[in-house]
This record gives structure tokens, C-alpha cells and sequence, in this order.
């Protein structure tokens, strides 16, 4: 997902109104995928905040060099695990024309795998979400004192089409929310704060 990222650490370092604006809480965004750490928005949380920002969050401020908070987020699949079986079964026989998922016996050809396609209906076991934490940076070393998940529900009935193999993250009820997990953040500093 890090190729998702767009930096703007332009925008971290301004306010956003034209100076105008008093801060109140200084904020940064950052997406880690667990080794490394990118200062900025995704192209949606820059929409989020432009749209949100001025309107609801009156006295914060994007400041990546001195923050009060720092909204950590990243993104994850659950469950994939108990379905990997089954789309491995399901890819091999999209390559080779072999249905193996017909229990003990011989394998049964149908070369229609590889050329139609095949609808795919969301596992409520697999949910692909954005984690978040806000850490306090006034604390030494920072403390996190928020935690949460954002998520969107998935349409039902995406399609496989023909020669291309499905993924686990193909079977989520749910995927992944950035900019709901800095809405989500941004509220409980709001509320916490009580600005």
C-alpha cells in the first residue's frame, strides 16, 4: 500500500487556511507498513481533509515537525488464512482447466474454467481494515491513547474474469478506510480536547 502514498509534506508543514488560523492542536498523518513510516495523506485523506478540515476541525494543524498528535495508521487483512486452501484449489484449476475440489476422487476437466467467469462472493471471515493509533508526542517516549479500525463494506458480487487468479484480499466483506481512520482520529482528538 505504500505506493498508494501520496506525500505532501508541503501541506503537513502549513495550516490550512492562509495563516489565519490560530492552532490549537497540531496534528500528523503517518502510514507505516510495520518497517517504515511515510509522513503524509493518501490521495482520499487529502480530500477528507480539505473538504472536513476547516469546516469541522477549526484550531488544528498539519505540522509534521512538532505535532501534539501523531495519527499512525496502516492497513491489514484478517481471515485470509482460513480461505488460502480454497483459492489455491480454485487457481490452479482457472490454469489448468481441473476442477480439484471435488472431493477423493479423480479430478474432474472442465476446460470452461479457464474462459468464463466467475462471480465472487464476499467471506464474512476475511475483512481487509485500516488500523489506526493516535500517539501523544508530549509524552517521552510517545504514548498511544487511541486505537481503532476503519472500513468500508464491499459490494456484493465482484467478477473473476478469465486468466486472472483471485487473491484473498478478492474475498473480504470489507476493505480498507484511510480516510475513515483519520475522521475517526481527528473526532477523538476533537472530543478529548473538547475544541
Amino acid at each position: 500500500m505504500i505506493r498508494r502514498i501520496l506525500i505532501y509534506l508541503a501541506a503537513l508543514s502549513l495550516a490550512t487556511t492562509a495563516g489565519a488560523q490560530t492552532c490549537k492542536v497540531k496534528v500528523a498523518v503517518g502510514y507505516t507498513d510495520g518497517e517504515k513510516t511515510e509522513i503524509g495523506f493518501t490521495a482520499e485523506q487529502k480530500k477528507f481533509w480539505e473538504r472536513e478540515g476547516a469546516k469541522h476541525y477549526a484550531g488544528f494543524c498539519l505540522d509534521a515537525r512538532e505535532p501534539n498528535y501523531l495519527i499512525l495508521w496502516t492497513e491489514g487483512l484478517t481471515g485470509g488464512e482460513q480461505e488460502k486452501a480454497a483459492l489455491d484449489r480454485f487457481n490452479r484449476g482457472r490454469a489448468t482447466g481441473q476442477n480439484t475440489s471435488t472431493g477423493p476422487g479423480t479430478p474432474v476437466n472442465a476446460p470452461e474454467w479457464t474462459s468464463s467467469r466467475a462471480i465472487i462472493r464476499p467471506s464474512q471471515g476475511v475483512r481487509e481494515k485500516a488500523q489506526y493509533w493516535v500517539l501523544d508526542m508530549s509524552k517521552t517516549p510517545p504514548v498511544v491513547v487511541k486505537q481503532g479500525t476503519a472500513y468500508q463494506d464491499v459490494p456484493m458480487g465482484r467478477v473473476n474474469q478469465p486468466g486472472q487468479a483471485m487473491k484473498t484480499s478478492d474475498l473480504a466483506s470489507t476493505i480498507s478506510d484511510p480516510a475513515g481512520a483519520l475522521e475517526n482520529a481527528l473526532k477523538w482528538i476533537k472530543k478529548t480536547n473538547k475544541y
